[in-house]
């Protein structure tokens, strides 16, 4: 697919992509975010626990008190963990920056 933008579109922010294709490419960027986090999770050392708050903080939402309230933890305890995690999941992200 060969397209071309224009330096007006361009400083304008305008799309050279429809609605459709702009739609699809979020959908093919999330699949891809998600099978690489999936990877992350599985395959690197990352405690159940660091997963488990990582998911709960950047997915659902929640704070630390709530957090560690769910988990029965303290809320330090869920910092430290999501500490850990973010550490973890840099440090992989910036080895797949190098490839």
């Amino acid at each position: 697919m060969g397209f071309q933008m224009s330096f007006d579109d361009f400083l304008k922010g305008d799309s050279v992509f429809s609605h459709r294709e702009e739609s699809e490419l979020l959908q093919a960027k999330k699949k891809i975010k998600n099978a690489m986090m999936s990877c992350i999770f599985n395959r690197y050392s990352l405690s159940c626990r660091e997963v488990e708050v990582y998911k709960l903080f950047h997915y659902q939402g929640l704070n630390h008190r709530q957090i560690a309230n769910l988990l029965n933890i303290k809320r330090t305890t869920s910092r430290n963990y999501l500490y850990r995690a973010n550490k973890k999941i840099n440090k992989i992200s910036k080895k797949m920056e190098d490839l």
